[in-house]
């Protein structure tokens, strides 16, 4: 896996589309958009820097797209739409002293869109504007969001997910099960879900699920696949790997490691 390296807004978050646990960079603070992005200069809802924030539309052609994303992760998701202009509460428990980066990326088909900003240590939470969001008309069925950190493992830096709780009315809700969005550029005929514990150098000691095949047989290109993963107990990283066989013939993998705080109303911080 690619890691974060690329400096895809502080951190690159391209890189869930490779099979093995990424690597992570030194973690900056400070928020640069990514150049590569081609996007029309003068719409105002292009993508570029927006105060703390990179966001907005951009052309279709992207580096870094992949067969099969990772495109959300969280613990709770309010449903949203475009009615309201109030911001969206983005909220995690993160490792102690790790700052988290934050992206969101479409899963609605024809819809060119992404947000990233980076968060310092001391954040818990990010405040989500909606003045570009609202004017696309994005609902919460149209983007994924994912929150990365950095952890030491076996001596060096890997990228770890933290589940995130968004709302927008109503306080976020707690959960040990999250749910897993993935996104797939390509049609999959079979996807298989593996969850593991992992020790201090992140490799699996303790299998929860291997392989567990997923319900629903066919799964067509762009469109998302949502993954309900097992229950979570015990504080600690967690490897997710997904395996997936191509209608065309072949197989696609993807996997990543997740920080689970502990059970609901554990370790909890306050935004």
């Amino acid at each position: 896996m690619h890691g974060l390296r690329g400096a895809l807004c502080v951190l690159a978050l391209g890189w869930f589309a490779q099979p093995t646990v990424p690597v992570a960079p030194r973690v900056a603070l400070r928020v640069g958009c990514d150049s590569l992005v081609l996007t029309h200069a003068t719409d105002p809802l292009a993508y570029r820097q927006r105060g703390d924030r990179c966001e907005g539309v951009y052309g279709q052609k992207v580096s870094g797209s992949s067969t099969l994303r990772v495109a959300s992760l969280v613990e709770s998701l309010e449903a949203f739409d475009d009615s309201s202009s109030s911001p969206l509460l983005i909220e995690w428990t993160a490792p102690t002293g790790a700052p988290v980066a934050v992206r969101a990326s479409a899963i609605r088909a024809g819809l060119y869109y992404r947000m990233e900003t980076a968060r310092p240590i001391a954040a818990h939470s990010f405040s989500w504007p909606a003045d570009v969001r609202r004017p696309l008309r994005i609902r919460s069925t149209d983007i994924g969001v994912i929150g990365v950190t950095s952890m030491t493992l076996g001596g060096r830096p890997r990228d770890v997910l933290v589940p995130l709780r968004i709302s927008q009315r109503r306080p976020p809700t707690r959960s040990s099960r999250y749910r897993l969005t993935l996104w797939p550029t390509i049609g999959l005929s079979d996807v298989f879900l593996t969850v593991a514990a992992t020790g201090a150098d992140g490799a699996p000691t303790r299998y929860l699920q291997r392989d567990v095949k997923l319900t629903s047989g066919l799964y067509p290109a762009e469109r998302p696949i949502a993954v309900r993963l097992p229950e979570l107990e015990e504080r600690g990283v967690y490897l997710v790997r997904v395996a997936a066989t191509r209608e065309a013939g072949g197989g696609v993998t993807t996997s990543f490691l997740l920080y689970h705080a502990g059970r609901t109303g554990e370790g909890r911080q306050a935004p």
